[in-house]
């Protein structure tokens, strides 16, 4: 026989009902449906309001309900009478009965002081190497940006470097290949003191010239002019995009190539990208050659690769280069439309360099 639906009025703010008694008792869905005779579905519909319950099924929920109250408002009675069951819990199953019980002993049972936990301080001491590269910047005279420039970095890395953290192999070499060029620049041009006492008091020593200031520059590599030799033919290294992705000088490419290829250049420097994806279709495909010059600077309307930061992502973008807000901004554009432009800040980009050429090859 089927029961009658129960009225609206009574169903009025059931699901946070539903929902407030589960949390009460602290119970899982499947407990509570365990105890009302129900599918834990059919708990997830009641607390989401998508559908009415039947009338036993609202009325354990009314006993629950009850029960829970009575229980806990017996913590508060001087001298419960124990001796019966409350008729109000009649009907419930054993499982809901034992469950109520714990939660008024885990009501009244005091709370546990919260341990206390005492924060040490994480303090990173400068090692050695970070010394040497502070001290390398103030003998160039240069600052970080500079410094990052020369080693092919972002500025934030040089930053990290300075302040303790592991550099990466290459890096360490080129910062060791600084010290050297730096001290026998020093040597070279230390000057010859003569002692002379006829002119020693009447002569005031020379003041030194102070540096000049270096403004910020950009993170990426921007050579003061580009650096070409004569046209020769090479075999230059040829990068994936992955190994791209770890690149932080052109010095690295000959090092991180899986093949090379022969080619005609007049950068000392250039290498070979194998490109990837359809970010440049329809006049670039999928295994192009893109050949890079890294010491020229890009211009608008020029190819280029750019490496953003890690921050970012890492990613290695093919695309080509404009400018905007006055030169202080950096636009990535795509041939294909599926790829809108990308506005970068300088701090964005680890290295960016124009594409010299591209060679497609038809038999791979």
């Amino acid at each position: 026989m089927p029961h009658s639906p129960v009225s609206e009025e009574k169903l009025v703010g059931f699901p946070a009902r539903c929902l407030s008694l589960r949390q009460r008792l602290r119970v899982s869905k499947p407990e509570l449906a365990h105890w009302l005779g129900v599918g834990r579905s059919y708990v997830t519909v009641l607390e989401q309001g998508r559908q009415a319950p039947s009338r036993p099924v609202y009325q354990l929920i009314e006993k629950l309900e009850a029960a829970a109250n009575l229980k806990q408002l017996a913590m508060h009675m001087p001298q419960p009478d124990t001796t019966s069951a409350p008729t109000e819990m009649a009907g419930l199953p054993p499982a809901a009965i034992e469950a109520l019980d714990r939660l008024v002993q885990q009501e009244e049972a005091p709370a546990a002081p919260a341990p206390t936990v005492v924060e040490i301080p994480v303090i990173r001491t400068k090692n050695a190497f970070a010394l040497r590269v502070a001290a390398l910047r103030e003998k160039m005279g240069v600052t970080r940006p500079k410094l990052a420039q020369r080693l092919g970095v972002s500025r934030q890395y040089v930053t990290k470097i300075e302040n303790g953290a592991h550099a990466s192999l290459p890096v360490i070499k080129l910062i060791e290949k600084l010290e050297t060029e730096v001290n026998t620049a020093s040597a070279a041009t230390a000057p010859t003191t003569i002692h002379d006492s006829s002119s020693s008091a009447a002569t005031p020593a020379p003041q030194p010239v102070p540096a000049p200031v270096v403004a910020d520059a950009p993170a990426f590599t921007i050579p003061a002019a580009p650096v070409h030799g004569t046209p020769r033919i090479t075999a230059l290294p040829v990068l994936t995009i992955p190994a791209a992705r770890e690149l932080t000088a052109p010095a690295q490419a000959a090092f991180a190539a899986t093949e090379h290829f022969a080619f005609t250049v007049s950068d000392p420097d250039a290498f070979a990208l194998r490109l990837a994806g359809d970010a440049m279709l329809p006049q670039h495909h999928d295994g192009e050659l893109a050949v890079l010059y890294p010491n020229t600077m890009p211009h608008t309307g020029n190819r280029v690769i750019a490496r953003l930061s890690n921050s970012l992502g890492g990613d290695v973008l093919f695309r080509i280069y404009s400018t905007a807000d006055h030169g202080h901004s950096i636009v990535l554009s795509s041939l294909n439309p599926l790829y809108p432009p990308v506005t970068l800040s300088p701090e964005e980009i680890v290295w960016i360099y124009p594409v010299a050429t591209t060679v497609r090859q038809m038999l791979l």
